[in-house]
């Protein structure tokens, strides 16, 4: 087994995106990411040997030390002995259409809700059937779903449905929590699916200002619904309410504290927190450093959640923020 620097994704992933394949999803680092697998793609037009090669170009150059400029600064990167054969997948990242049911203010469709909501996306169903019939995906792999709202996607039952049926057992779903899933009760029923559903806010006040939507009390009905499937009461792990922090927005302690207030309510003992990917973007491309601000709140959140007894999650943005201030 020889030791190289690569990462997780690049050797046995890809993302599924509105309109092309990449090898992952993560574009919050220095380099931006953006590996594509297959460009301008409608659902037709790849095979899984294409993705495969593909990918064995760039391990190969991993081997001789040529890491690619936008793969730079990503916190997956690690340097450890890896599996010589690339011919598997155990990390899919559902992220390809772009239809939602809230309209959030951080989002990248923020632009022109209509417009994005209007554009076509492909199946993926018959392509996952194939990577499941050649036994190409590796028991015990990770599948997530985000992109617009997953629960709105015709193909979302049926695709949940079959992975459970054929062995997934890693499945998140990143929701807005607006639309009730039985696929989703039933993964979380069986252990074997979770959902990160996004609050964003304490209040009904500050959910209609970051969501642009009224479905403040909805969201918290969803949200306990799905915290009642988990079968053991001392193992609430398969259902976390999710927040983004937006500066100058929804960054209040008081507001911060609501929102852990309701989750422990709602039967939840996992939260998730990350931070507006672009204004975390420009403190990058203007070379800013992070202010104080966040660094107090990131240690104030990382203190809340431990008096609250619930396990945090960190995602990109502010698992950033933890790692170079040595947050604890």
């Amino acid at each position: 087994m020889q030791e190289y620097t690569s990462c997780h994704w690049l050797q046995h992933g890809l993302s599924f995106e509105n309109d092309h394949i990449e090898m992952c999803c993560l574009c919050c680092h220095k380099g931006g990411g953006r590996l594509y697998i297959k460009e301008n793609y409608n659902g037709k037009g790849v095979s899984w040997e294409d993705i495969f090669k593909l990918k064995e170009k760039f391990i190969e150059e991993n081997k001789n030390g040529i890491i690619d400029k936008r793969c730079e600064g990503c916190f997956n990167l690690v340097n450890r002995g890896w599996e010589e054969a690339a011919q598997f997948i155990n990390y899919i990242h559902f992220n390809h259409w772009t239809h939602c049911n809230s309209d959030c203010i951080y989002c990248y469709t923020k632009w022109d809700k209509k417009a994005f909501n209007s554009r076509p996306h492909y199946k993926v169903l018959p392509m996952i059937k194939e990577l499941f019939k050649k036994k190409l995906f590796k028991p015990g792999g990770e599948i997530t779903f985000a992109g617009g709202e997953p629960t709105i996607l015709n193909e979302f039952e049926d695709l949940v449905m079959f992975l459970l049926k054929n062995g997934a057992d890693r499945i998140t779903v990143h929701s807005s929590g607006i639309k009730f899933s039985k696929a989703i009760e039933k993964g979380i029923k069986e252990k074997k699916l979770s959902v990160c559903l996004s609050a964003d806010s304490g209040t009904r006040e500050m959910y209609k200002t970051v969501k642009r939507v009224d479905k403040f009390d909805k969201f918290w009905q969803n949200t306990k619904k799905y915290a009642e499937a988990q079968k053991d009461i001392e193992d609430k792990i398969y259902v976390e309410t999710k927040y983004i922090l937006i500066p100058e927005v929804n960054t209040k302690k008081d507001e911060i504290d609501k929102w852990l207030d309701l989750t422990v309510n709602a039967g939840i003992k996992s939260v998730v927190v990350d931070i507006e990917n672009d204004y975390c973007k420009e403190l990058r491309d203007t070379n800013q450093a992070k202010p104080d601000f966040l660094v107090d709140l990131g240690n104030y959140i990382i203190q809340k959640t431990k008096e609250y007894g619930l396990n945090l999650v960190e995602y990109n943005n502010f698992r950033y923020l933890t790692t170079e201030f040595n947050l604890t």
